[in-house]
């Protein structure tokens, strides 16, 4: 046993020698009209090496709740599952494979339907990207894909993978193919600059086939930057669509302001809605990895029926 625990640290000493350590913790305090609560939201834990000049990887551990109980995995209905309990799960084991053809990516990889749209919003810890949120695509998928920059600021993407997202392994024989091409700069959270593009991504079921289809642009500069998008996801005879526009504004060096607005259709053929959301506030960044952002959020809907809500919420991060 002593043996194995040295071996175990040793192997950690190398790692953390050769590689890159890092994490990110969203947690929150929200603020309704039926209660109040303090909120842990997500704990990334990630490790990120270079093999070769050619071979580079990034593995990323999440910490979140889970609301699959005993009855789902185990089948077993004779004891009360803790559905809700906090839980370790593998998000990303991606290997990048750099070549004059392109980079191609393998493994446990995040897909290329969401990405750039979420660095135009910029504030993953406050809220979701819209096709996050709504559900039109996963974050990451076991598979393969390649991408290669053909001009200036060009850069196409293709990928194959399970379609099932990284919570559960391939459930059929189909496979989704997704297609990105995005011209510009895009990490315009990051870097000032803009960008265009659009995602296509395609997976076939024993009936009819799941389709997305989004255009986004996004631009950063002067301490502003603005983001826009339309997705579009079908379900055989089924539609959902998605407008979304921010707008990001840094009052000074430590504080910014934003504002989000979401426009969802849900045309489904049982039951046809359409859902507004607003979320605006103020974000503080303290050093050292800590931010602060007071907030409220809106959502309205077109059906007078359906109640409108607000909700107050202190989103915090923290980077290490």
């Amino acid at each position: 046993m002593n043996y194995l625990i040295t071996l175990l640290i040793c192997i950690s000493i190398i790692m953390a020698a050769e590689g890159k350590i890092g994490g990110v913790t969203y947690f929150d305090y929200a603020n309704l009209e039926e209660k109040s609560s303090f909120n842990f939201q997500r704990q990334y834990f990630s490790y990120t090496g270079v093999a070769s000049d050619k071979i580079d990887f990034k593995i990323i551990f999440d910490v979140g709740r889970t609301n699959v109980g005993a009855t789902v995995i185990e089948k077993d209905t004779t004891y009360k599952s803790e559905d809700t309990r906090l839980i370790v799960f593998l998000k990303k084991a991606q290997i990048n494979y750099n070549t004059s053809y392109g980079t191609a990516n393998m493994g446990l990889i995040g897909t290329n339907t969401y990405g750039v749209q979420e660095n135009n919003w910029g504030h993953r810890f406050i809220e979701q990207s819209s096709i996050d949120k709504y559900g039109f695509s996963s974050t990451a998928d076991i598979g393969f894909g390649i991408s290669k920059s053909l001009i200036d600021n060009l850069n196409m993407s293709l990928q194959l993978t399970n379609g099932e997202g990284f919570k559960q392994p391939q459930g059929d024989k189909y496979h989704k193919i997704s297609f990105n091409a995005t011209y510009g700069e895009r990490k315009i959270n990051k870097n000032d600059g803009y960008n265009a593009g659009v995602v296509y991504s395609t997976e076939a079921t024993d009936s009819e086939p799941t389709n997305m289809i989004s255009a986004f642009g996004g631009f950063s500069g002067m301490g502003l930057r603005l983001g826009a998008e339309y997705d579009m996801l079908t379900k055989g005879d089924d539609e959902y669509n998605i407008i979304s526009v921010s707008a990001n504004y840094g009052v000074r060096d430590n504080i910014d302001t934003f504002f989000r607005y979401d426009i969802y259709d849900d045309n489904d053929s049982e039951n046809k809605k359409c859902t507004n959301y607003l979320i605006a506030g103020i974000i503080f960044n303290c050093g050292s990895g800590l931010s602060a952002a007071p907030n409220v959020r809106m959502t309205s809907y077109e059906d007078s029926s359906n109640v409108a809500t607000n909700e107050y919420k202190i989103n915090f991060q923290f980077k290490f």
